[in-house]
């Protein structure tokens, strides 16, 4: 499995084909980021979710959060790449963080309907901050994916998942996604790599009815 990623899923890195073009919006977007990564007196106490979750919250400094779990440059690109060739009219993103990664999606796609969940008040409010700094419109639901979806209606055409690395989690969300999806929308799943159990969760999903899937770096894609 990991050998696979290493010859094939991470192709993209040294194909020149692959390198997306900097344009000044995309790199305002890692600036950010890099401040973040370098972010180390500021402290936000947040209740860890998803794989990671915890009964009471714990606090953590910002820097170590980012650098952690926020969407790096090559990630970003790859993301914006993606998302640019799609060209969705509605989108969804499961797992806002600070919104490093919904920024990349919204730059991609500026005229699209942006809807982001996050399960973290406290990172929901970095987040809006952010897309205030940027320009974005963004409609941020807060609260756990299982709260929100049932209250979002579709049909999306592109949705990302960057967040609850719980296998059993990640396959539920799919079918409750699947009949809000437009025709040929895709699902981008991030970190399929996470562990062996998030893996096995992957090859069950390639498994559903869909007319293409794919991995491309550290992201599963599902088409319907």
């Amino acid at each position: 499995m990991w050998l696979a990623m290493g010859i094939s899923g991470w192709r993209w890195l040294i194909h020149p084909q692959n390198k997306t073009a900097s344009t000044p919006s995309l790199r305002a977007i890692e600036q950010l980021y890099r401040r973040l990564c370098a972010a180390k007196d500021l402290w936000v106490t947040t209740q860890p979710l998803g794989a990671r979750q915890t009964t009471h919250p714990k606090r953590y400094n910002l820097a170590s959060l980012v650098r952690r779990s926020a969407t790096p440059p090559f990630k970003g690109k790859l993301l914006y790449d993606l998302v640019y060739r799609y060209r969705p009219r509605r989108m969804l993103e499961l797992g806002t963080h600070v919104g490093i990664g919904t920024l990349y999606l919204y730059q991609a796609a500026p005229n699209a309907i942006l809807h982001s969940v996050e399960g973290s008040p406290e990172l929901a409010h970095f987040a809006r901050q952010h897309f205030r700094l940027f320009g974005a419109s963004v409609k941020l639901h807060i609260g756990s994916f299982a709260e929100i979806l049932p209250l979002l209606s579709g049909p999306w055409d592109l949705v990302y998942i960057d967040g609850d690395h719980r296998p059993e989690a990640f396959l539920s969300y799919l079918h409750l996604l699947y009949p809000q999806l437009s025709n040929k929308a895709r699902i981008i799943c991030d970190d399929i790599f996470w562990s062996r159990d998030m893996y096995r969760a992957w090859e069950k999903a390639q498994k559903m009815h869909w007319s293409a899937t794919f991995t491309i770096g550290p992201l599963g894609i599902l088409q319907k």
